[in-house]
């Protein structure tokens, strides 16, 4: 419904830099221990985007606002990490910062099979919080930048993630490790939904397609681990302006710099937009809703940080549905929504080798629903308590271990036809692994998890195993392979008689090469998929099937300056026979072929970015009661161009950003699937709400960039 394109770290870190202000110049030199030139070093402000790479000479520089104290962060792929403290100030003269060797090995490899990293925790990054906000098409969502990575599928009538013949359900959210059962903002049936969160709150964003750690649990196929940061660099405000939607926040930082906080909140009425931007959906309601958030943080002396983070919405909308057995006659449909949510974490680290982590996490979502009179109420608490420990034994063992449990509670009523649930579940799992270095450019990761679920009566023990293998200086081999669980949904649970964990087992092997700016990663994996949940002619585990395919990614951001550009594929070969399927077949939300081409251009003289993505995925398999042969039918090609540019000023104090951007540029028809009249006469085909859409916005920013965030967050 809305196109939300971020691109003010892009300002305030890259373009202004040599546009309109008279900034701080860093400038140095990094060498190694044998006083040589590092090249691909990163350099950057510990809690910005103000960074360089080191050249073939190992020399850096890059300009930024900020000045006085802060911290100068080195990282480089086969040395140890450097944390220099700096006094930023004018005419500062260069650095010479000398990097040491791992005392085991020159070429330290993580494992990177399954695993997207976005932030600088993870050395296989491919994305950055710079790529989420400024990518178009993506609805400055970080589920919709994520979807034009392989391994996802287009299924552009719902806004979960769909990972290698996944369903929606089997994709997990957690913020700082805790689960968050209701990440996409409740809507209206066939119109997809952004998730609940800006990518600028976050300062590690790990997206596991699968292989994924046994930390991790209660997902079939894909986990999204999102890591909120710490302290900003300095208290500022925003405001931002779209036709539909007025936003402002304040972020704070004290004078020791271990106290900070901020706020934000919205409103948005899609009432006016719709008046103008012309829709298929015959709105009674068009959506309306107010979004605050909050955080606040907390460091001590005792290398000591607590952290919380609190969300609240509400949200309403309507709409007329058609009735497929009558032609030209349409039933009523209305969503209210509330959702909150409180997470505090707790993070100390003991010494150089151990640190331990703590967090507690609530939940609460309520849907009031009136479906053509069917007046139906579903509301859902969840309280979770999570404990881990991470340390060094040696230089060749790494361990981690912990525990969680959670208490989850449902109240479902549908008042005018009586039907009342009330269901509770307890639910807990620990999980124990360990990075093991066998040789210098080889390590393994042996893991093992153990679930328990108090419905199902039932424990599962889920081992994992993965290795990697650094083939030269930037390319390394990954093998993975492991047992998933995820525990069915409540209703299935309450009515389901006997039911168990439903399963998956996983089998990674990929390749992946990345030299500075430009990256290459391809992978093959498998997946056998057992205890699925049928419904057919009763609830159980009679549910099977398989995933299996090939992900390619091509990233160059080096060889043109200003362009940046990635290409993705995927080709995905399942089926599955679960739920009411008669028998095993390609699900509804799975494409053979999906591609995609992102581009963007940043014109630093003119202070003017300009970006365009392309979409391609072949048809994906729908019910037609007429066709003898169970999803055997095809819809069309889909096929997406969208566009945005961006215009930046300052003024005063104030800095400026104007956006335009268009989805759908060419107004294609996407077709998502069909709906048919009980009797098959009648069919109705499932696209988007518009055939085109648009944004044009003013945000501003004063004392810090913080726009993206206030743009990320409007519906």
């Amino acid at each position: 419904m809305k196109i939300t394109v971020v691109f003010f770290t892009v300002v305030f870190n890259l373009l202004f830099q040599n546009f309109v202000f008279s900034q701080n110049i860093i400038k140095g030199k990094v060498i190694d221990h044998k006083n040589l030139p590092l090249v691909g070093a990163n350099v950057f402000i510990e809690g910005t985007l103000d960074g360089s790479t080191t050249d073939s000479d190992g020399t850096f520089t890059f300009s930024t606002l900020l000045t006085g104290d802060t911290i100068l962060v080195v990282k480089h792929l086969s040395k140890e990490d450097i944390w220099q403290p700096v006094f930023i100030e004018k005419n500062m003269p260069p650095f010479l910062l000398k990097m040491k060797d791992p005392i085991l090995s020159l070429d330290e490899i993580v494992i990177t099979a399954g695993s997207f990293g976005i932030g600088d925790k993870n050395k296989s990054a491919v994305l950055n919080t710079m790529d989420v906000e400024t990518t178009a098409g993506t609805d400055g969502d970080i589920t919709g930048a994520l979807r034009t990575l392989p391994g996802t599928q287009v299924v552009g009538e719902s806004g979960q993630l769909f990972v290698r013949g996944g369903s929606g359900d089997e994709s997990k959210v957690m913020i700082d490790g805790l689960n968050i059962p209701n990440p996409y903002t409740s809507g209206v049936p066939d119109i997809a939904q952004k998730s609940r969160f800006s990518p600028h709150l976050f300062k590690g964003i790990i997206f596991n397609t699968g292989g994924y750690s046994s930390q991790y649990g209660g997902a079939l196929s894909s986990v999204l681990n999102l890591e909120t940061k710490d302290h900003p660099s300095k208290s500022s405000s925003v405001i931002a302006l779209v036709p539909y939607a007025i936003q402002g926040g304040h972020t704070f930082l004290n004078k020791n710099k271990d106290f900070s906080g901020g706020i934000d909140i919205s409103y948005s009425n899609f009432s006016t937009y719709y008046s103008i931007v012309s829709q298929y959906t015959d709105w009674i309601k068009s959506p309306e809703g107010a979004t605050v958030t909050a955080n606040l943080r907390k460091s001590t002396k005792n290398n000591e940080m607590f952290k919380w983070y609190g969300y609240g919405s509400i949200q309403k909308q309507s709409l007329l549905s058609p009735d497929y057995d009558l032609p030209d006659h349409f039933i009523p449909y209305s969503i209210k929504n509330a959702n909150a949510i409180s997470l505090l974490t707790y993070k100390k680290k003991l010494n150089n080798s151990w640190d331990i982590n703590a967090g507690y996490g609530f939940n609460f979502n309520r849907d009031k629903i009136n479906n053509n009179q069917t007046l139906i109420e579903n509301s859902t608490y969840q309280h979770q308590l999570r404990f881990s420990v991470n340390g060094k034994i040696s230089d060749r063992f790494k361990p981690s271990f912990g525990a969680e449990g959670f208490y989850f509670s449902v109240h479902f009523d549908t008042t005018n036809i009586g039907q009342k649930i009330h269901h509770s579940n307890y639910s807990s799992g620990i999980w124990a692994e360990t990075d093991i270095v066998i040789m210098r450019n080889f390590i393994s990761r042996p893991g093992i998890r153990a679930e328990y679920d108090e419905t199902l009566h039932k424990f599962i023990f889920l081992p994992r195993l993965s290795f990697a293998y650094r083939t030269s200086k930037f390319s390394q081999i990954n093998i993975s392979a492991g047992e998933y669980s995820q525990t069915p949904e409540f209703l299935y649970s309450y009515y389901g008689k006997e039911l168990t964990f439903t399963r998956a087992f996983h089998y990674i092997a990929n390749y992946q090469y990345t030299n500075q700016k430009r990256i290459l990663r391809m992978e093959g994996y498998y997946k056998d998929y057992r205890k699925l949940i049928t419904t057919a002619p009763e609830i159980g585990n009679h549910g099977f099937g398989y995933a299996g395919g090939l992900d390619l990614f091509w990233r160059d951001g080096k060889s043109i300056k200003g362009l940046d550009y990635w290409i993705s594929y995927t080709w995905l070969n399942t089926e599955r026979k679960y739920l009411d399927y008669p028998n095993k077949a390609m699900p509804t939300f799975a494409s053979s072929h999906t591609g995609h081409l992102v581009v963007k251009y940043f014109i630093e003289k003119l202070g003017l970015f300009v970006g365009t993505s392309y979409s391609i995925a072949s048809g994906r398999p729908y019910y037609n009661p007429s066709s003898p042969i169970f999803l055997n039918d095809r819809t069309p090609f889909y096929h997406n161009a969208n566009f945005n540019i961006a215009l930046l000023r300052k003024w005063g104090k104030t800095f400026n950003t104007f956006v335009f951007a268009v989805n759908n540029i060419l107004g294609n028809e996407q077709v998502f699937g069909y709906r048919y009249s009980n009797d098959g006469t009648n069919r109705q085909s499932v696209t988007l709400p518009y055939k085109r859409s648009f944004l044009l916005g003013w945000f501003i920013s004063i004392g810090q960039n913080r726009s993206d965030e206030i743009l990320n967050q409007l519906p």
